[in-house]
């Protein structure tokens, strides 16, 4: 298990047409070639047949969501085998946008599963809203969430986390990253204390939330923070090449 810096980004559903997902791809490759760290995209479910065809090869193919379900009479859901069947390598599950939306700690658990029985690495979101921030209860809340998320998961090497409180999304609201690396470091601790094992804390962990190219370096330089995780102007290739080449001081990330 290792950690390592990753930069996930998310479309979410701001592309509009083929026709701009396909130069967007044209205009990420001859920009990915520079990449120095480990870079994940996660296009609509409707632009994976481009992305599939035209992701460069430095960039991993990310999903932002996939079904708890396994292939069967379920009316509009993705499946992750569908997703494995386009090479898609990461699946985000848990988003707090997903979560307000209706799914809770129990269904974040099998589209856990559902991304580990395909060979995919779950991207799992956790985070406190707004009411449970001002009432000192992120790490209950965070806590919860992540025993609850985890029944059952063994394959610790095989997650990324993300802290990603729900209260900074499209709000022009963040954390610093002072109180970032507290929480992440809760996080580390509690992963350890569910599974029982000392080495489950270097499983990667990102933040994600109001994330800009002005205050991405203060996570990344946070000594816990793995990475990050931004939906705000992915959708443009020269905004996401702009945020993983942010230059900021590299950490000495502990291997096991």
């Amino acid at each position: 298990m290792n950690r390592r810096t990753i930069f996930v980004v998310s479309w979410k559903a701001n592309m509009a047409t083929q026709t701009e997902a396909k130069k967007y791809w044209q205009d990420l490759l001859p920009l990915a070639a520079n990449f120095m760290h480990e870079v994940i995209v996660c296009p609509s479910y409707v632009f994976m047949e481009s992305a599939k065809d035209m992701i460069p090869s430095s960039v991993r193919l990310g999903a932002q969501d996939c079904s708890q379900h396994s292939n069967g009479p379920y009316t509009a859901e993705t499946t992750a085998s569908v997703l494995k069947d386009f090479g898609v390598k990461y699946c985000i599950v848990g988003h707090m946008e997903r979560r307000i939306l209706g799914d809770t700690c129990q269904i974040v658990n099998k589209k856990i599963k559902q991304c580990l029985a395909n060979g995919i690495t779950p991207i799992i979101v956790v985070g406190e809203d707004i009411h449970e921030y001002n009432n000192n209860m992120t790490r209950v809340v965070i806590e919860k969430q992540m025993q609850e998320a985890l029944s059952g998961i063994k394959d610790y090497d095989k997650l990324v986390f993300c802290y990603q409180p729900a209260w900074s999304i499209g709000t022009g609201h963040y954390t610093s990253g002072e109180y970032t690396d507290i929480i992440v470091d809760f996080m580390r601790k509690t992963i350890q204390k569910i599974s029982g094992m000392p080495a489950a804390g270097l499983v990667p962990i990102l933040y994600g939330g109001g994330v800009t190219l002005s205050n991405a370096r203060e996570y990344l330089e946070c000594p816990q923070v793995d990475g990050i995780m931004s939906g705000l102007g992915t959708t443009k290739a020269e905004t996401v090449a702009a945020l993983v080449n942010t230059k900021f001081k590299m950490k000495n990330l502990p291997n096991q």
